[in-house]
């Protein structure tokens, strides 16, 4: 497209997928990147104004949208991975059909590995004649090596453990090529990975003697690749090294967006975590789920791109025939509430008739709608108000945009920033084993955590590392902060990340729409300044406050929640508690990154929501 004169802009829905593209693209023409081919995701960006190719992920192609309603500056739209059917690429493929309607030379070109082409054919038609179609299915055949599928004859008790002993069996008993084993999430991960850095180093320094595989048993390296891993660490995985044999342990991350080199054997665990929206608490909750026939596919797939493979599924195939299809899209399945303020923002004012390519459940459109009003994003005539302007511009949940349009009037702007960011990441404390396991545990309790909750501990820890790295100029400051870190059980690559949002939100909430804090009477003060930054915080979590009842806690609407053993209120149990996000747990649904509040501050704060009775 690109050769016959357009300017393109393809999507990816990963920043990984995004940025390891724009490098094979740019390589492959001979020329830098930034140049012809350039990418704009997450927060890095290398383009030029002019730049004619550009890779970027869905969010950066919504952003420009403000800017651009009609994307003038690309004349062909690349949506790729639309099969994951990921709620961005739902509004996206909504907003795009409304741009081709308006312009007639705008080329989208639409990709899909696995899913029905003949539904994006119709959904793209944009005359009401299905015979004169608009849209046209191009299929091109994928150059895939052959690929032998074994099942497990029992159900495995522990699919990690179990993930561990096959990557283990084929590093001694198979040929040399490299290993991709599919997990659920970061915590899975970092299990696995314990064990098998554990095995790796055993070998490495005992034996010098080869497997029955011809492999030598020293050459083996275990790299894990997940969502909020520093893209630092996420390339090592494309590094080839024809020495020694590569295991990645992967989330479905490593399932369509990215393509390893050099992957021979894939181990599929069968399940994934999918956010399933929970009407009756407002806030999505994470579940393990099995995977479809279509993932289970595209898992196998990722062992034959470059040679004959294997793939080893670690359920039965009996098991197999029994799984869904397809996995329901996103969009039906989700908290809707921010991709809705969006569409407000970008002037979309009938959300109930808007054409999603798979219209979500009324329930949850009415109840995101629901929350936007309760949370003063949008008046009773459904139109924005100023504050959700602000929110819609935000890259951030409607909730913690609403703490940040609060802080003005409470006088914590500075402090708000540092919560709402730290509420962006996962993975503060590092998770410790053995001995290390009770230190940890013992420094949290005495250095960092207060009787207000994690939201507060969150903000001290992160005001903690801000004044060690002003203590010492660029070049200690680097080392003194790993040191603190590292004597402090804390995540050095994650609160350097939660200081990076910090920065790029400061320069809109400051410099964009110009939050400063307004004068309160003894604002300054210890106890005043802190139940200021909880009434802040509260403005934008009122909605997930619970309180205490006989055994467990009990949600505004009812449901019933527990209180997550690594809160540092776990042992207090206190009357009222607001929290940030939930986790599905063996019993129950568990509360995180919760704050005490007062009864009587809710119909402060939220007058509008709750009246006493």
């Amino acid at each position: 497209m690109y050769e016959v004169g357009h300017n393109v802009c393809v999507t990816q829905p990963r920043v990984t997928a995004a940025v390891s593209l724009a490098c094979r693209v740019t390589e492959e023409r001979g020329s830098t990147l930034g140049e012809i081919v350039g990418y704009a995701a997450g927060m890095i960006s290398i383009r030029a104004p002019n730049t004619p190719i550009v890779f970027m992920t869905e969010g950066v192609l919504l952003r420009e949208m403000f800017a651009s309603p009609l994307l003038m500056q690309y004349s062909c739209i690349v949506l790729d991975e639309v099969h994951e059917r990921s709620q961005m690429t739902d509004v996206l493929m909504g907003l795009l059909k409304k741009i081709a309607r308006k312009r007639k030379n705008l080329k989208l070109i639409i990709s899909s590995a696995t899913m029905d082409a003949d539904f994006l054919k119709d959904y793209f038609n944009l005359n009401k004649d299905k015979t004169n179609s608009t849209s046209v299915v191009m299929s091109m055949q994928g150059r895939t090596h052959p690929i032998d599928i074994f099942f497990v004859q029992e159900p495995v008790p522990d699919y990690v453990k179990a993930t561990v002993d096959s990557v283990i069996k084929i590093h001694e008993n198979e040929p040399f090529g490299d290993i991709l084993a599919f997990l659920t999430s970061q915590e899975e991960i970092l299990t696995a990975l314990e064990s098998l850095q554990s095995y790796a180093q055993t070998n490495n320094q005992t034996n010098k003697s080869h497997f029955p595989s011809g492999i030598s048993r020293s050459t083996m390296i275990v790299l894990p690749m997940y969502g909020s891993l520093p893209y630092y660490k996420q390339i090592k995985v494309f590094q080839i090294d024809r020495n020694v044999r590569k295991v990645v342990l992967a989330t479905n991350i490593a399932e369509t967006s990215v393509t390893i080199p050099g992957i021979v054997y894939v181990i599929d665990s069968g399940f994934h975590k999918l956010p399933q929206y929970d009407i009756s608490l407002g806030v999505e909750v994470l579940c393990v789920c099995v995977v479809s026939k279509h993932n289970a596919t595209q898992r196998a797939g990722r062992a034959g791109r470059t040679s004959a493979g294997k793939c080893y599924r670690l359920y039965t195939e009996a098991e197999f025939d029994k799984l869904p299809e397809s996995v329901p899209p996103e969009m039906c399945r989700s908290d809707l509430t921010s991709v809705l303020l969006r569409l407000k923002a970008l002037g979309i004012d009938n959300l109930l008739k808007f054409t999603f390519p798979t219209p979500p459940p009324a329930k949850s459109l009415l109840s995101s709608i629901e929350i936007l009003y309760a949370l003063q994003a949008i008046d009773k005539e459904g139109v924005l108000t100023p504050m959700g302007v602000i929110m819609s511009e935000l890259p951030l949940n409607p909730m913690c945009g609403r703490m940040i349009c609060a802080s003005a009037e409470y006088g914590c702007v500075d402090e708000i920033l540092s919560i709402v960011c730290m509420l962006q990441v996962d993975g503060i404390f590092i998770k410790t084993g053995g001995r290390n396991a009770a230190t940890a545990r013992i420094n949290k309790r005495n250095n960092f955590e207060v009787a207000e909750g994690d939201i507060i501990m969150y903000l001290n820890i992160l005001d903690a590392y801000r004044k060690i790295k002003s203590k010492y100029d660029e070049k200690k400051m680097k080392r003194a902060s790993r040191d603190w870190c590292q004597k402090m059980y804390l995540n050095y690559r994650v609160l350097e990340k939660a200081l990076d949002i910090r920065k790029s939100l400061e320069v809109l909430v400051k410099d964009k729409f110009q939050l400063k804090n307004k004068p309160i009477d003894g604002a300054d003060v210890g106890s005043v300044k802190c139940i200021n930054i909880m009434k802040a915080v509260l403005s934008g979590l009122f909605l997930n406050a619970s309180s205490l009842s006989v055994d467990c806690y009990r949600g505004v609407k009812g449901a019933k929640l527990y209180m997550s053993s690594d809160s540092c209120l776990y042992t207090q149990q206190p009357k009222w508690v607001v929290f940030a996000s939930v986790e599905s747990g063996p019993n129950g649904i568990y509360m995180r990154d919760l704050m005490t509040v007062q009864r009587e501050w809710l119909t402060e704060v939220a007058t509008h929501y709750y009246t006493d009775t």
